[in-house]
């Protein structure tokens, strides 16, 4: 049976630490929207109270949760056991987006990030810092997720990004990380949305150019199908 509280317990707290990866959920406010969910690693997660976390945001090809946190602040974190005593924990609350230069991230970072994050190989990683307060936690059996072994963090993005110059980097933004996929602005590193619009309508084209063959041949199947069966019927 599942179980709620308003506050991390010790015990929580524990568990968390030793989780090797956790799920962030977010959503925009129109209804039509698209639900985000992404899986996170690294040891991006530092609790600073039993109603207050921190998450270390990481460059990537999307700004879904930023945009979304950006327009209504609502995240939901997710963490499940793939080792000993089955566990499912959802975190419930609203994030507050600090990026590089704000006063924010300078001290949040110092503090807790510097030490693994701050050369300069490794900080073309970190995007920004996501200020977690908690509202409700909830915990349920997991028993149906599955084991599995951690071996370790893949390096492939840190690897990819850490020689790349600062104009490189603010140019993948502005392309990929300026509006998420329902049009809502990240206002990532002073990103204009006016700009992107226009940009982001062949990406959007390109998706249905994508998903009509799939669709196309699903019919052809169809359609031989249902003509061998009438044939077989015969």
């Amino acid at each position: 049976m599942g179980t709620f509280r308003e506050a991390l317990t010790d015990a929580d707290r524990e568990w968390i630490g030793k989780q090797k990866v956790y799920f962030v959920s977010t959503a925009p406010l129109n209804e039509n929207g698209h639900v985000n969910l992404s899986p996170k690693g690294y040891d991006g997660m530092h609790i600073l109270s039993s109603t207050r976390l921190l998450l270390l945001d990481g460059r990537g090809s999307g700004c879904e949760t930023i945009a979304h946190l950006r327009e209504n602040k609502r995240i939901t974190i997710m963490l499940c056991a793939f080792e000993g005593s089955p566990r499912i924990m959802r975190l419930f609350g609203t994030g507050t987006v600090y990026e590089p230069g704000s006063p924010e991230f300078d001290s949040l970072f110092e503090q807790h990030y510097s030490k693994e994050w701050k050369d300069p190989g490794h900080f073309n990683f970190v995007r920004s810092i996501i200020d977690v307060k908690l509202h409700l936690v909830g915990q349920s059996c997991g028993f149906a997720v599955p084991f599995m072994d951690f071996k370790a963090d893949r390096p492939t993005l840190v690897n990819h990004l850490k020689n790349k110059s600062t104009d490189s980097l603010m140019s993948s933004c502005r392309r990929d990380n300026t509006l998420s996929l329902d049009g809502i602005p990240s206002f990532l590193n002073g990103t204009d949305p006016s700009t992107a619009a226009s940009a982001r309508k062949p990406t959007l084209s390109g998706l249905a150019d994508r998903i009509l063959p799939w669709v196309g041949g699903a019919a052809l199947g169809a359609a031989i199908a249902l003509a061998a069966t009438k044939a077989a019927l015969k």
